[in-house]
């Protein structure tokens, strides 16, 4: 697995920063969705709060195929990661901290946390946009 550079946890760990999750099914069908719950718990896991469930939650379940972004502007700078979905957590002290947050922000819980392990980090911004950091 690979390991997040400070800069890129700090990225998807910013609230004003915008987040994006892409998935795959098992037909080749992308899906991509908003997802501002994507955080960095460590150097080489990004987790997501799941409110609503439908094609990612599916598409994570067939494929384990996931390629998360965070990014802000101005300057136009941010992070991709590629990585492995490696299952849900219903339970326990990530899903409850993540749970009070939404119910503190949208005013509704959520049904679970997912988990991504990191395999390729990629910058977003200048001056080498699309290089491989990791």
């Amino acid at each position: 697995m690979a390991k997040m550079p400070k800069e890129v946890m700090e990225m998807f760990n910013d609230p004003s920063a915008s987040k994006v999750l892409g998935t795959i099914d098992d037909k080749g069908v992308l899906n991509v969705a908003p997802i501002g719950t994507l955080r960095a718990i460590s150097e080489e896991t990004i987790v997501f709060a799941e409110v609503y469930g439908g094609k990612t939650k599916r598409n994570l379940e067939q494929t384990k195929k996931a390629a998360a972004v965070a990014f802000k502007y101005p300057p136009p700078a941010g992070y991709q990661i590629k990585g492995t979905f490696v299952g849900w957590q219903t339970s326990g002290p990530l899903f409850d901290q993540m749970d009070k947050r939404m119910k503190e922000i949208l005013k509704t819980g959520i049904k679970r946390v997912g988990t991504i392990k990191v395999e390729e980090v990629y910058s977003m911004g200048m001056p080498e946009p699309g290089k491989k950091i990791v």
